[in-house]
């Protein structure tokens, strides 16, 4: 077999992209006589798997038989329980009472009073965006002190 395959089936054996047949040849080809000295350090690894290859086992190994495992049973019984639940729970007659109003006058005094409430709620909230504003105002005197310092260096260098 020539040399240059065999390296190619090396990688690719070290690389587990072998198939059976090449790791064979590569078996075959270890256990031979002739090993070129850069590839003598794999002539053990594979006489290695050679020799174990022939090796069978002299007991007898039992294996217990694996009961059913019951706690699967409960589990598909408690989806069971869960799901008769969702379905068999007592739905109320009578839908709510939505707020709705016959009269639309009253109707808008109502729809007016509840945007005026939002409206205030808006307002509170805007108050604390003042802070905000001064934040800002500091960040650009920041951002411009340390400009002013960078082209100073410049000019001083």
């Amino acid at each position: 077999m020539e040399l240059s395959n065999i390296e190619k089936l090396l990688e690719k054996y070290f690389e587990g992209e072998t198939t059976i047949s090449e790791e064979k040849e590569l078996k075959v080809y270890f256990t031979g006589e002739t090993v070129p000295s850069h590839l003598e350090r794999y002539k053990d690894l594979f006489q290695f798997f050679s020799a174990e290859s022939h090796i069978t086992a002299t007991r007898d190994i039992d294996i217990p038989v694996q009961k059913t495992n019951w706690y699967k049973w409960v589990g598909v019984a408690a989806s069971v329980a869960i799901i008769a639940g969702l379905f068999f729970t007592k739905t109320p007659t009578q839908p709510e009472e939505l707020g709705t109003y016959e009269d639309p006058e009253i109707a808008l005094q109502e729809t007016k009073k509840i945007l005026n409430m939002v409206s205030q709620l808006m307002n509170e909230g805007k108050k604390d965006l003042v802070y905000l504003n001064e934040f800002e105002t500091a960040k650009q005197n920041l951002v411009y002190l340390n400009e002013f310092e960078n082209t100073t260096n410049k000019l001083i260098k």
